[in-house]
């Protein structure tokens, strides 16, 4: 096992999975600045050395990631703005990564912390965890959380995540579809690390492409999605050939 990454952002190694940790607990691990740029060279990284799976949790029990640090002492000029585009690249980051990303919440994920789980193809929540976008309740709208849980659960739900501002629990997340599976509180993390290995078994080629596939066959019509799967799948072989 290696360790890397700072005080703020540590990244574990376990052979071919590792779990990163936001790791600012005080904070209730909100994102700054600095912080995003770190988990973006941590990331870089982590694909040189082809980690298939990464899990992804906070620090302490209170909270998985509380969203943006308002007082991000990292920039003598806050601006919401630049913290929004700073975010929305760490998503893009994510999302070329070619290891499968599992979010273990352990807490409340509001804000850029709901983000964080719906930028991760796979999610256990602790049965304490609690979810939200209280973006509305200070007359702003969600930047990322809104579009993100669109994308994730049926449009009635990401109304009442995105328009009412208030949480939802762990079992409400879990009938939505904001995660996969909710257990005892504790007991998330190792439930996601038991996933990471699983994933970790498999080809990191067909992993990628397969993240890859999903994520563009989300907004393809029925018969395009049908051609492009077909056609994703006669691929694989010839890159898994490649990438040896």
């Amino acid at each position: 096992m290696s360790s890397t990454g700072n005080e703020a952002i540590l990244f574990d190694i376990k052979g071919d999975y590792a779990v990163m940790t936001i790791n600012r607990p005080e904070k209730r691990n909100a994102l700054s600045r600095d912080l995003l740029r770190t988990m973006w060279d941590i990331l870089e990284d982590a694909e040189k050395k082809r980690v298939r799976a990464i899990v992804v949790t906070g620090a302490g029990d209170i909270a998985f990631c509380s969203g943006a640090d308002i007082k991000d002492e990292s920039a003598p000029a806050p601006s919401t703005a630049l913290w929004a585009t700073l975010w929305a690249k760490s998503q893009e980051v994510i999302a070329r990564n070619p290891a499968i990303f599992i979010a273990a919440v352990n807490g409340v994920a509001l804000g850029g912390g709901l983000t964080f789980v719906n930028s991760c193809q796979l999610a256990v929540a602790s049965e304490t965890a609690t979810f939200g976008a209280p973006e509305i309740t200070g007359g702003r709208y969600a930047a990322l959380a809104g579009p993100s849980i669109g994308k994730r659960v049926l449009p009635k739900h990401a109304a009442q995540i995105v328009l009412l501002g208030q949480r939802v629990d762990a079992a409400t997340a879990l009938r939505m579809g904001i995660v996969n599976e909710v257990v005892p509180a504790g007991e998330e993390l190792a439930r996601a690390e038991e996933l990471a290995q699983l994933v970790a078994g498999y080809d990191p080629v067909t992993l990628d492409i397969a993240k890859n596939a999903l994520r563009v066959e989300h907004d393809m019509s029925w018969d395009a999605a049908m051609d492009h799967g077909s056609r994703t799948s006669s691929y694989v072989s010839f890159a898994r050939e490649t990438w040896k």
